[in-house]
């Protein structure tokens, strides 16, 4: 029995192990940095600014990493499963290799609804300068002191005439939009003993995943979101507002949108804009294949 119990679960482990390598459910990786953490809570202060290269003449301008009270605080995850006792005794444990390897595949995938809950959300959930992270008015630091708005979210004058919602992200920083922070990567936790409470009293083991970690907001200057109707002429304003966009001090952040991210829904309108090489007049689509589409299921 013992036996059995120690060979099901290595042989459990080993099929943890497959799925959460062969899955390839990671769009969150996409759009968001995966960052490492080492305690309960890690701070983001510096996403203050994208300090700029320029030409040395005089002293030096030293760029002070602003101390924005930005952090995210690790959360932690689980998943359960149980096994009768009597499978170990009757040997017929292997039927449940697949449920596991299915397990390391939820594993691996899991952050994808966290991340795209923060993007889905973006217009009332607040980043680094504590506007939300869609806004209209995010301060930006002009030479003199001057303090001017930009605007990542675009919006109907009316709400009541607002439409499903789509975003555009410059996914080619280090630094993407959104952040993963992994605190502990998905582990499978194994039972150990006959003599567990749990056992004795439901003759039953359990194996389980825990994980910790949190999403969080990057640079809103990254992303845009808006639920004007998804057409080619708002999509072209998104886009010129984002590549528009400059720094502290007037410089160009040399914003290029990556990706354009819709919910199913709007898969058909995404592609038109985007994936046809010629309108229906016969002239050339100059948003041809400009960005990728993500067509994403969380959302």
């Amino acid at each position: 029995m013992t036996t059995n119990l120690r060979e099901a679960s290595t042989a459990f482990a080993a099929r943890f192990s497959k799925g959460l390598t062969d899955s390839d459910d990671q769009l969150y990786t996409q759009l968001a940095t995966v960052i490492p953490s080492s305690a309960a809570s890690t701070g983001y202060g510096f996403l203050g600014q994208i300090p700029k290269i320029r030409e040395w003449v005089g002293d030096r301008i030293i760029h002070k990493l602003a101390d924005f009270e930005y952090e995210i605080k690790n959360k932690l995850f689980e998943s359960t499963v149980s096994v009768s006792r009597t499978e170990f005794e009757d040997n017929d444990y292997g039927k449940y290799g697949i449920l596991f390897e299915d397990f390391g595949r939820e594993a691996n995938a899991f952050p994808n609804d966290y991340v795209f809950e923060l993007l889905a959300n973006g217009a009332s959930r607040p980043c680094f300068d504590g506007q939300s992270f869609f806004d209209t008015d995010h301060p930006i630091g002009m030479s003199g002191g001057e303090v001017v708005s930009a605007s990542n979210y675009y919006t109907p004058v009316d709400p009541q005439t607002k439409q499903t919602p789509w975003f555009l992200l410059d996914t080619s920083r280090v630094i993407k939009p959104l952040i993963w922070q992994e605190r502990v990567a998905p582990q499978i936790q194994k039972p150990n003993a006959d003599e567990d409470s749990k056992v004795f009293l439901q003759d039953e083991y359990l194996y389980g995943i825990r994980a910790r970690g949190n999403a969080g907001y990057g640079f809103w200057q990254l992303a845009a979101m808006s639920d004007l109707e998804l057409n080619a002429d708002n999509f072209n304003t998104v886009y010129e507002g984002m590549t528009s966009l400059k720094g502290d001090n007037g410089s160009p952040l040399r914003i290029q949108p990556k990706v354009l991210v819709v919910p199913p829904s709007l898969r058909q309108k995404a592609h038109e804009i985007i994936k046809r090489q010629y309108l229906e007049s016969g002239e050339s689509n100059i948003n041809y294949e400009i960005v990728d589409v993500m067509i994403a299921p969380y959302l």
